[in-house]
């Protein structure tokens, strides 16, 4: 009986079937996704005052692509090639987005907020969405502070920052932005 097990075992490596470390695999990149959006993140509008912080947005390039196009380009399993990844990188680093970003999670620190969004929606079935947001929110008003303060996972909220990079396939990263109405 043991000798069946240890084949079975063998086997299963050999083939490349999956022998019980699967959860393994799943952790491993959960906790690389986690150390990627921990990581410092470069911004421009250090030491400047909110109204020296919103005119550097408004000087900067904007970027025409939809966020949902990127989410679909960076899927797990999309069809978009490496080469097709760079270019909208190259197209949204340093440029300006103003997107609506379903909210996941929202912390404070330091007088910014930290809005990481929701997995951004996809349209290929058979890919798995991966792109989230995280946005470093200045709040221009009493107004931005309260609705900040008040959003829950699940709602809508629309920002308009900085992309300064794109992290693993899975976040783009927004330094500053603000909240737009």
């Amino acid at each position: 009986m043991v000798q069946e097990h240890k084949k079975t075992r063998m086997r299963g490596v050999r083939d490349g079937a999956d022998v019980g470390g699967g959860g393994v695999c799943r952790g491993v990149l959960l906790l690389s996704i986690l150390l990627a959006a921990c990581a410092p993140v470069p911004d421009p509008s250090s030491g400047l005052s909110i109204e020296e912080t919103v005119k550097l947005i408004e000087q900067v390039a904007p970027s025409d692509l939809a966020l949902e196009a990127v989410a679909d380009a960076f899927a797990l399993g999309s069809r978009a090639t490496d080469v097709q990844r760079e270019d909208i990188t190259q197209a949204l680093v340093g440029h300006s987005v103003e997107w609506s970003i379903p909210v996941f999670d929202v912390q404070y620190a330091d007088g910014r907020y930290t809005v990481t969004s929701q997995a951004i929606p996809i349209s290929d079935p058979n890919a798995a969405a991966l792109t989230r947001v995280m946005a470093i929110v200045i709040p221009r008003s009493e107004a931005d502070e309260a609705l900040l303060r008040a959003v829950k996972t699940g709602d809508m909220i629309r920002i308009r920052g900085i992309v300064q990079e794109i992290r693993l396939r899975t976040f783009v990263v927004v330094v500053p932005a603000v909240v737009v109405e």
